[in-house]
C-alpha cells in the first residue's frame, strides 16, 4: 500500500466517527469510541512499513494516550455510559472509576427519593369496618407502618443500581430511551437520574449553532426585542423541523 493510501486509511477511522449523518454522538458513546480509536490506531503501528506513516501513527497514539488518560474519571462520561443499557461497565478498564461513578449515581438517585405520600382519610363506612377489625390487624398495621417509616432512600437507591446492573445489555442498535421508558416503573429513582444524563451530546456544535441563530435574530434593526421573546424565538428556531 502506498504512503498516501496508508495515511488515508488511518484518517478514515477518525472521519467515520465524526461524519455520521445521524444525530449527534451522545456522551454515553465517547468512552467506547475513544478506546476503539486507540486500539485501531495502535494496531496500525505493527502493520505500516513507511517511516513517515509510522511517525504519524506514533504521534497519534501518543497524543491519544495523553488526552484519554483519565477519561474514565470524567463525571459526565462515566455516569452517562453506566446509565446507557447498551454499555454499562463494558467501556471501563478501571474498577475504581466504575465504583466512584456508581456512588455518584446512587447519591443522585437517593436525592430523587421523595417521602411516601400519606394515605387518604378513610370514608365513614370504612371507619366503622376498621374499628371492628382493628384489634385483629393492629399488629400487622403497626409493623407495616414502622417498616415504611424506616425506609432508607440511600439503601433504596443502591438496590436499584444493583438491580439495574444485573439486567442484560440491550443491542447496540436499540434505543436506550425506549428501554428506560419500559423500565420506568422498575427503576423509578434511576430513571429520574437518567433523564439528566443520556440527553448530553459529546459536542458543542448545537449550542454554537444556537448562538449563531441568536445573532441572526437579534440584529441592529431588531435590537428592541425583549429577552423573553428572544428566548421563545430561539427555542422555536432550534426545535421546530
Amino acid at each position: 500500500m502506498s504512503d498516501t493510501r496508508k495515511r488515508s486509511s488511518i484518517w478514515l477511522q477518525f472521519k467515520d466517527i465524526g461524519n455520521k449523518k445521524a444525530d449527534y454522538v451522545t456522551a454515553s458513546k465517547m468512552l467506547l469510541l475513544c478506546k476503539g480509536l486507540q486500539l485501531v490506531t495502535a494496531e496500525n503501528q505493527w502493520t505500516v512499513t513507511v517511516q513517515k506513516v509510522k511517525e504519524l501513527v506514533a504521534a497519534l497514539c501518543s497524543a491519544m494516550d495523553r488526552k484519554f488518560l483519565r477519561m474514565e474519571y470524567n463525571t459526565v462520561l462515566s455516569e452517562t455510559t453506566l446509565l446507557d443499557p447498551r454499555f454499562k461497565k463494558l467501556a471501563f478498564s478501571d474498577r475504581r472509576a466504575v465504583d466512584e461513578a456508581l456512588q455518584r449515581i446512587s447519591a443522585a438517585a437517593a436525592a430523587k427519593c421523595t417521602p411516601s405520600s400519606q394515605p387518604a382519610p378513610p370514608l365513614q363506612g370504612q371507619v366503622e369496618e376498621e374499628q371492628q377489625t382493628s384489634a385483629v390487624w393492629r399488629l400487622f398495621d403497626d409493623r407495616a407502618t414502622g417498616d415504611a417509616s424506616r425506609r432508607n432512600p440511600t439503601a433504596d437507591a443502591i438496590m436499584e443500581v444493583r438491580s439495574y446492573l444485573e439486567e442484560p445489555l440491550i443491542q447496540r442498535a436499540e434505543d436506550p430511551l425506549s428501554w428506560w421508558q419500559a423500565k420506568a416503573s422498575v427503576f423509578p429513582l434511576l430513571v429520574k437520574v437518567m433523564e439528566g444524563r443520556l440527553c448530553i451530546v459529546a459536542t458543542s456544535v448545537p449550542s454554537e449553532r444556537i448562538f449563531s441563530k441568536t445573532g441572526q435574530i437579534l440584529t441592529e434593526r431588531r435590537n428592541r426585542i425583549s429577552p423573553s421573546k428572544l428566548r421563545h424565538l430561539i427555542f422555536l428556531n432550534a426545535n421546530l423541523p
